[in-house]
Formats: structure tokens, C-alpha cells, sequence
């Protein structure tokens, strides 16, 4: 008969060769470990100890157990919990509203941008309780591993297609091996994050989500006692800033649309995908002011030294700029919607801003182009590629970091970065008093707890600050901090220096560097000239597309007629009253649709793309409803409404493309 050690032992074995062959980066990890602890880099922490029935596991330096009980018990009584309920251990993918019909009138353009989702939103509501239950878990996440014997007895519970498992101790992990055999789970979709950073979790947690993205409106979940919650937070996060529920596929369409205007109209297009080689400026220091609160912290600072630099300013900035006569050379603006255009109102824009040079994302309303001379504005297109593929820009989730790419790409040597914090300031504030529209402050010492509700701004946790050990950011702070780190990384050359002069969060391939701690004493006042820099921007920048660009846009109106197809065909098709046949059909209809992107198809698949990843994970959580009635009459009414828009979609893509065509005729 096997010992309890040749057995444990075994099962580590084929656990090992199951993660080496299926997930390679944890396998390399227990490598790594186990051979630190071979060459005597590494001490063991734990021990595995046998309990007469069970396995628990002691820590070396306290003689504290993990489990200090019957660790099988604990597994049986972790799975009893675990429930089919909609309201219940679970995250919600994103938000659903209810009664649009009796608000519509009153959305903002924001709002108008999911206005194809509400109808479908209101109809689950009217017919799904929160109360109800699922008929099947199809995505479950692990918040700590322990033993792992939890996790075998809830699948045993709940048979779920897909797991994220989580550990953030890897030699607890390690020893989990011993004792569970993740290899029999090995026909399931697995997911481990094991002893992962801030930014490795993020990434894979956005990999689970992305695979059989049509399951994510409920994901339930168990937190393992012992397991730290940091990772609910985190996920949580990931949650609240998909892209799909933060920026409305309605509204990428227009963006999409807006630029189209654009380059009817005569503007310059720059492109800022490659390092500008003759900037006549490069050398003289740029300054970057934006609206976070350690604007506010050093605005006496700012009025006095802002003569010593060229100085590009975001657009929320400008009203206090005015104020105390700091004119910008430069200014940035992406945000589309209308209430943006409150940064520029209420000072004399047009004699403030008559030198000023504005590049500008094309999804920028015309009211803010408006306060500028024409000649003296640069558009950049939003990844729209209308000219060549090689007519592209650099971009973050918002005007700060991106200002800060753009910035870099334009090969200034060295640039500073005033009012960039990406946190809270020490007082609770998101934004410097400045700020016309998201300015908040937050109660700072609540900051620790973590909510009940997902918000895109609201849900704070701790990161490395500028000057400070740790400040507090959110999941739209965070994922400009992300997303800046890794583009910085690929774009900034070793002769650029740029100075993170913010109290706020540390910023990687920056130099913290205090203002008082800049010689401005011995810096030269800066000679500037619109010309000097109009003249670099052009030669960087086009007004016409090439008739290959032309011929481009063609295809794009021939792929969205291919598309319309597609979902002729698919409406033309008898429609099922089971249910599982209607959600495979729509798996299908969405692999037709979501080609391989091109640069004549990508548009409009991203826009398909972003519904899709709304309204399916709603169709298929409707019909996963224990004791569901009237099965088809809710398919035809789904279908209608669902159907209605993906043919809006592509009739308003293919209308402008065509309206443009025409007027270029």
C-alpha cells in the first residue's frame, strides 16, 4: 500500500509536469525556488506536517498553522458556501441601467454612447430577479490557494469550464503541489497567478476575461481566509476600467466618424509615431502642466520660472494659466465630449491662445478647435489610420500621459512634469481646484476598505509615490500609470531626461526631482516663436490623403458591406427556440463578424468588438436563469433588439465613409 509521503510525493510530480508542459512561467518559478533553496539563496519558511488525516502547514519561525485544524474540514465547509445565486460571492462584469426610456432625453453625449445596449439592459431587468439563480458556473476565481483542497471540492460543486487561481505566497503554492492534483483539472481552461506584481496580475487577469468574454456579466468567486484582499481590489479595478463599459462603443464609432469631418475640412494631421529628427526646439526644456493637485502645490513656483521653458499645457489647465498670464506654447486636448469645451470658457481664448499651437485627438469637438487660429491646430488621429499605416500616434487612457508620449516622440531632451500625479494628494483631492469637471476629494482614511460597488474613479488602493513611500490612485489613474510605463519603456532614448516633479505616484523611467531642487537661477529665459515650432510640426504633418489612402477607405465600405451580409444571412436563418443552439449561434455570428483586424477593417470591428463584449455576456447570463418560462419568446425579442443595432452600426460606418467619398469627388 502507498505511504502518505510516496503518494504526496507523486502527486507533485505529475503536478510538475503538468504545469511545465501547460503552464510554463509558474513551472519556471518552482524552479527557480527550489533551486535558490538547493544553492542556499533562499530558506524554507513553511513545512508541510501530517495531521493523522490531513495536511496542514507550519510556519518555521512561529509554529503557527495555517489551517490549525482538520484542513480537509475547512475545504468541505469553503465549498458549502460556495452558491448559484446572482447576488451572491460574485463580481458583476459592469453596470446594467434600467428605465432609459424615461431619461433619454436627458442623456449627455457620454450617455448616447451605449443608447443600442439600454433597451437590452431594461429588458433583462424586467425579467431576471437579483434573487435568481444560475443554472450553471462557467467562470470561478480562486482568491488564494492554500492546500488547494477547497478548490477540487468546489469543482466537484460547480464543474466550471474555466479558473483563475490565485496565490500570491509561492512556496505555499509549492507545497500545495504535494497535496492537490491541479493535473486532473487539466481538460478545464486554468489561469494561475501565482506570487504575481500589480501590473503581471492586471495583465493576466484581463487574459481571463478576454477568453470566453460572452461569460463575464457574473464571476463568482472564494476568498481563502487566510489570503490577503488585496487581488478583489485589483480585480475590481481591471473590472471597472474595461474598455468597453469606460468608452461606449457608440461613442468609438463616432470618434471614428468626427475624424472623417476633419480631413474634409483642411486641418493638419501630424503623425507622431516616429522620433522627430530636426525639432529646432528638442534642446530647450519643456515643461508639461496638467490639472492634478500638485499643480496647486506649486503654482508660486510655476509663476515665477515658467518664462525658462517652452511650456505645453492639457487643456483643463488653461482657465488658471489665464489667470495669471502663463501662455502656453503648446496645447493638448482628447476628450470628445461636450463638456469639455467648459476649459475654455469664461477668459478671452482667442487673443490668450493666438500664438498657441493645439495638437488635438480627432475625436476633439469642434467647439474646442474653435478657440484657436485654424492654421495653428494639429490634429492626431485615434487609430484610425485614415492615412497610411505608418501615420499613427502614440496614446494612454488620458491627455496627461499621452501628452507626455507625445512629448517624447517629439525628441525633447529634457522635459518636466508638473501636475501629473496620477493619485490623491495628502488632503483627499483628485485634482487641482483648477479642474472644471472631475475635481473630487476623497476621505483618505477610509481609503483601506474595500467597497461593495465598482467604480472607475472610486476605488482606491495604494501605490509607489513620487516622494512619498506609498499615495493613493484608482483604477483611472492607475491604468494611465500602466500604460505610460510600458510605452515609455519602447520610446524614450538615453538623452531624454524627464523629471517627475509631483507629489503624487512614482512614474517609471522618470527622475523624482523637487522644483526647489531645479537651478532655475541659472537657466536662460526661453526665446520661443509659433513659427519656429509651426514649422517643425509641419514637416511631420499632412492635409491630404494619397489616392492610396483613398483607395483604402474604398475597402472599408466594402468590408462593412460584408458585414451587412453576414448579418443578413444570419437574420435570414430560421431562428432556434432552444436556447444553448441560439447562444452557439451567436459565438458564431460574433467569430464572422470579428475578422482578423486589418487597417481597412479594424474600425469597425472594434466597434462590433465593444458591443459584443456588452451585450453578449447580457444575452447569455439572461438565458443561464434557473426556471426560465417562455424560452422563445424571450430569444425573438433578444434577437430583435440585439440585431437592430449591430445593422445600425454598420449603416452609420458605411454612410460616412461613403458621405466622405463623395465630397472628396
Amino acid at each position: 500500500m502507498q505511504s502518505i509521503e510516496e503518494k504526496a510525493i507523486e502527486t507533485y510530480q505529475k503536478n510538475i509536469t503538468f504545469l511545465e508542459e501547460k503552464h510554463f512561467d509558474v513551472w519556471r518559478k518552482i524552479y527557480n525556488f527550489e533551486t535558490a533553496l538547493s544553492q542556499g539563496k533562499k530558506e524554507e519558511r513553511y513545512a508541510l506536517d501530517f495531521k493523522e488525516e490531513y495536511f496542514d502547514v507550519v510556519e518555521l519561525s512561529s509554529q503557527n498553522y495555517l489551517y490549525s485544524q482538520n484542513s480537509d474540514f475547512v475545504a468541505k465547509e469553503l465549498a458549502k458556501k460556495v452558491n448559484f445565486k446572482k447576488n451572491s460571492m460574485l463580481f458583476d462584469g459592469f453596470p446594467m441601467f434600467y428605465g432609459y426610456e424615461k431619461h433619454k432625453d436627458k442623456f449627455d453625449d457620454k450617455a448616447e454612447g451605449m443608447e443600442g445596449i439600454y433597451p437590452l439592459m431594461s429588458y433583462y431587468l424586467e425579467n431576471i430577479n437579483p434573487t435568481d439563480e444560475m443554472i450553471e458556473i462557467e467562470k470561478f476565481i480562486f482568491i488564494g490557494a492554500g492546500l488547494g483542497g477547497h478548490i477540487l471540492e468546489i469543482d466537484k460543486k460547480i464543474d466550471a469550464e474555466e479558473y483563475f487561481i490565485i496565490e500570491d505566497d509561492l512556496e505555499l503554492f509549492r507545497l500545495s503541489l504535494f497535496t492537490t492534483p491541479y493535473y486532473t483539472l487539466q481538460k478545464k481552461t486554468l489561469f494561475f497567478s501565482i506570487e504575481e506584481n500589480k501590473e503581471d496580475f492586471t495583465t493576466r487577469f484581463k487574459n481571463f476575461l478576454q477568453n470566453s468574454f460572452f461569460r463575464n456579466k457574473y464571476l463568482k468567486y472564494l476568498h481563502f481566509p487566510a489570503h490577503s484582499k488585496e487581488k478583489i481590489k485589483l480585480i475590481k479595478n481591471v473590472l471597472s476600467s474595461q474598455v468597453f463599459s469606460s468608452f461606449p462603443y457608440k461613442t468609438n464609432l463616432k470618434k471614428y466618424i468626427r475624424a472623417l469631418h476633419y480631413l474634409n475640412s483642411g486641418y493638419h494631421f501630424l503623425n507622431l509615431n516616429n522620433r522627430f529628427q530636426n525639432n529646432t526646439l528638442a534642446k530647450k526644456p519643456l515643461l508639461v502642466i496638467a490639472a492634478g493637485p500638485s499643480l496647486d502645490e506649486n503654482l508660486e513656483w510655476l509663476k515665477k520660472n515658467h518664462k525658462k521653458f517652452i511650456i505645453l499645457a492639457l487643456s483643463a489647465t488653461l482657465k488658471l494659466l489665464n489667470k495669471h498670464n502663463i501662455c502656453p506654447d503648446i496645447v493638448t486636448h482628447l476628450d470628445g465630449f461636450k463638456a469639455s469645451v467648459k476649459h475654455l470658457k469664461g477668459f478671452e481664448t482667442k487673443e490668450f491662445l493666438k500664438e498657441s499651437v493645439a495638437i488635438v485627438g480627432s475625436f476633439t469637438p469642434l467647439e474646442v478647435l474653435q478657440h484657436f487660429t485654424k492654421e495653428n491646430i494639429y490634429i492626431v488621429e485615434e487609430h484610425t489610420t485614415y492615412y497610411n499605416k505608418d501615420f499613427y500616434a502614440y496614446s494612454g487612457p488620458c491627455v496627461g500621459s499621452t501628452s507626455i508620449m507625445w512629448a517624447t516622440i517629439m525628441d525633447f531632451k529634457e522635459i518636466y512634469l508638473l501636475g501629473i500625479d496620477f493619485a490623491l494628494s495628502k488632503e483627499g483631492d483628485s485634482h487641482s481646484k483648477a479642474h472644471q469637471l472631475t475635481k473630487q476629494q476623497y476621505d483618505t482614511k477610509s481609503m483601506d476598505r474595500t467597497a461593495n460597488s465598482i467604480s472607475f474613479r472610486g476605488d482606491f488602493f495604494q501605490v509607489k509615490g513620487n516622494f512619498q513611500e506609498k499615495v493613493y490612485t484608482n483604477p483611472l489613474f492607475y491604468s494611465s500609470i500602466y500604460s505610460l510605463d510600458n510605452t515609455l519603456r519602447l520610446i524614450k532614448e538615453e538623452d531624454q531626461h524627464i523629471y517627475n516633479l509631483n507629489n503624487g505616484a512614482a512614474l517609471k523611467y522618470t527622475i523624482s526631482k523637487r522644483v526647489n531642487d531645479i537651478a532655475t537661477d541659472t537657466m536662460p529665459r526661453v526665446t520661443k516663436s509659433a513659427e519656429i515650432l509651426k514649422k517643425t510640426l509641419n514637416n511631420y504633418s499632412r492635409e491630404r490623403l494619397t489616392q492610396e489612402d483613398i483607395e483604402s477607405l474604398k475597402q472599408r465600405v466594402l468590408f462593412a458591406k460584408e458585414c451587412k451580409k453576414i448579418l443578413q444571412e444570419y437574420e435570414n436563418e430560421p431562428l432556434s427556440e432552444y436556447d444553448a443552439l441560439y447562444r452557439y449561434n451567436l459565438i458564431s455570428l460574433a467569430l464572422a463578424i470579428l475578422q482578423e483586424p486589418t487597417r481597412e477593417r479594424a474600425n469597425l470591428i472594434n466597434v462590433y468588438d465593444l458591443y459584443l463584449s456588452y451585450t453578449m455576456p447580457i444575452i447569455f447570463d439572461f438565458f443561464n436563469t434557473k426556471n426560465l418560462q417562455e424560452i422563445p419568446k424571450h430569444i425573438k425579442k433578444i434577437d430583435t433588439i440585439f440585431l437592430k443595432e449591430l445593422f445600425e452600426i454598420e449603416r452609420l460606418y458605411e454612410e460616412a465613409i461613403d458621405s466622405f467619398l463623395d465630397e472628396k469627388v
